[in-house]
């Protein structure tokens, strides 16, 4: 039995325990079979990144002489225009036509909302390619929606994407809020929850972190730059850097026997993906702050399991991160979460956690000081009461047994065919 793995996320250390997550489970529980993670344009170190070292598991990077990819933006053009046959003119679609054909399961990888409010063509193009040739699909705890209907592209996009979701031969979906539109459309799913809680192995603290942190007890706080999203685009990356700053002075303010770590969630931003968020903004929010000597930032190259063991530690965590949530989650630690996006929205709401939603801050209109004092005096005070959430971290781990309990179930019942 061959797996074939696309189209999983690279530079983000939540893609990462997903990955890791999902491909160790897959790897123990079907030792004998071959399992081929595939990648096309991306550069070594970021598959090196999420490679599990497993002797059934194969990493596959097709690759490309220059980082602007042209065949990509090509794939990206044929689909807006509903021209999907079109890809096969590309030498790289014959490439991975060929790797389609000699496995038994086409496996979307666990991530984000690719399927939905970043509409992602060339996502829609590698599944719509294994469709066409009529193999199985298994589209593993992801998250899908909103789907817009306002242009002729947001309308070809969701029909596309209606397509492959009921052509799907399995199909499990990661939070409340994507499992309620599936309902909505009538798409039969298996309910789950992140595959970051099917499998975490902790590591050690860096040496360099734990000399920084040294005795002292800590919060763990995870921003996130934001503006690089499509509902934050009335926001430049300095309005909201001013955001963290506040926050950032009143917890040092508010807590004076905590130090603060930082946990970058994106890796490689500002080298080469050229986004102002991760290591290099988190630096730049430390050294405006009021006491940067009591803040602590992560160096990006550190894995997922490290940030996770880190956070076991820390007295409560504060994230605008969707895997950093889920890691404080795993981990059983009290946490906050600012929600951005409804895959985190969903989440809280399938375990029934209070949460944040950042939006109602960066809701389009201007800025101003006063606005965002109230909204960090609201997340103050919500430090104060949150509790340890270790029953929630058992329940998440169950729903996500769960699920991969339903995945096997369906290849037992589909190899018996």
């Amino acid at each position: 039995m061959t797996f074939l793995i696309v189209e999983q996320p690279v530079n983000n250390r939540g893609d990462e325990s997903a990955h890791r997550g999902f491909v160790n489970r897959l790897s123990m529980t079907y030792p004998d079979a071959k399992i081929q993670v595939l990648f096309f344009e991306k550069l070594e170190v970021e598959v090196d990144e999420m490679r599990v070292v497993r002797p059934n598991v194969e990493y596959i990077n097709i690759p490309t002489k220059h980082r602007i990819f042209a065949p990509h933006r090509m794939i990206k053009l044929w689909m807006m225009l509903g021209l999907p046959k079109m890809l096969h003119t590309l030498p790289l679609i014959r490439k991975v036509r060929q790797l389609y054909q000699q496995a038994d399961y086409i496996v979307c990888a666990p991530g984000g909302i690719d399927m939905g409010g970043f509409q992602n063509w060339v996502h829609l193009a590698l599944l719509h390619l294994a469709k066409e040739q009529g193999k199985k699909i298994l589209y593993f705890a992801r998250s899908i929606g909103p789907f817009p209907t306002a242009t002729c592209f947001n309308r070809r996009f969701k029909t596309y994407s209606m397509e492959l979701l009921n052509y799907f031969s399995f199909l499990s979906l990661r939070d409340a809020k994507s499992q309620a539109l599936a309902r909505e459309m009538g798409v039969p799913f298996v309910p789950t929850i992140d595959s970051a809680f099917l499998h975490y192995t902790p590591e050690e603290f860096p040496v360099l972190f734990s000399q920084q942190i040294g005795e002292s007890e800590y919060m763990v706080l995870v921003p996130n730059s934001l503006a690089w999203h499509h509902d934050f685009t009335s926001y430049t990356y300095d309005d909201i850097r001013v955001f963290w700053v506040m926050l950032t002075n009143r917890l040092l303010q508010e807590y004076p026997n905590l130090k603060i770590a930082m946990l970058p969630q994106t890796v490689h931003y500002g080298a080469f993906v050229s986004l102002p968020d991760g290591y290099k903004f988190f630096c730049r929010i430390r050294e405006e702050s009021v006491a940067p000597e009591r803040i602590v930032v992560l160096e990006e190259q550190y894995g997922s399991n490290i940030q996770q063991h880190i956070i076991s530690k820390a007295r409560f965590l504060i994230g605008a991160r969707y895997h950093s949530v889920i890691f404080s989650i795993n981990q059983g630690r009290p946490f906050i979460s600012l929600c951005y996006e409804h895959k985190m929205k969903g989440v809280t709401d399938m375990l029934g956690i209070e949460d944040v939603n950042i939006l109602e801050l960066f809701d389009g209109t201007p800025l101003d000081e006063s606005r965002m004092a109230q909204f960090v005096s609201r997340v103050i005070d919500m430090t104060h009461r949150i509790t340890s959430n270790e029953k929630n971290g058992e329940r998440a781990r169950e729903i996500a047994n769960e699920g991969f309990a339903a995945l096997t179930t369906f290849l037992a019942e589909d190899m018996k065919r």
